[in-house]
This record gives C-alpha cells, sequence and structure tokens, in this order.
C-alpha cells in the first residue's frame, strides 16, 4: 500500500489515490457517496463530515463517470490529507461539520 504516516493516520499517495480502486479509497475514508440534485453547473461535489459515522463524499446527478469518479478522487485524497498538486483556483475545495 502506497501510504505515509501524518499524525498518526496513513494517508496514501497521490499516485495511489489516482490507481486504487474507489470503494477501497472510500473505505481507508470512512466515507460513502451520496448523488445530490444540485442543478447548478458550478457544482462539482463537496463533503460533509458529520459528528459521528461516515463522511458523505457529494457528487451530482448527470455527470459523466469520469468527471463523478475524478472528483470523488479529489475530495477524498482532501479528506484524507494527501499531498496533491494545486487544483485549479474554480474548484474550491471546503469541508462542511464536524471536527476542523
Amino acid at each position: 500500500m502506497d501510504t505515509r504516516k501524518l499524525s498518526g493516520t496513513l494517508v496514501p499517495s497521490a499516485a495511489r489515490l489516482v490507481t486504487a480502486p474507489l470503494p477501497e479509497l472510500l473505505a481507508e475514508a470512512n466515507a460513502q457517496i451520496f448523488e445530490t440534485s444540485v442543478a447548478d453547473d458550478t457544482f462539482y461535489g463537496e463533503v460533509v463530515r458529520p459528528h459521528a459515522g461516515a463522511a458523505i463524499v457529494c457528487l451530482p446527478k448527470g455527470r459523466s463517470a469520469r468527471e463523478r469518479d475524478t472528483m470523488a478522487r479529489i475530495l477524498v485524497g482532501r479528506l484524507l490529507g494527501t499531498p496533491m498538486a494545486p487544483i485549479p483556483a474554480s474548484l474550491e475545495v471546503r469541508t462542511y461539520g464536524g471536527a476542523q
């Protein structure tokens, strides 16, 4: 497994983030995908961290499989603290709820 320890937590490398099966990454992040009906073309997804339970990776319906997969990996990477190259400013990534 291509990971490193950061503050006691295993963090997948950027290479692993793009090559590992998405279900495996979601399990590592204790996250699940939820399809949202947000119809805004500028909304690509978000992560919600409830106080208890799994994190929720919200992705809009109607996007291509490739776009959904890419956004899910970016959001899971941010959730896990994976060091990544800067993403475009138009793709602002925020995490809501839970501990910051």
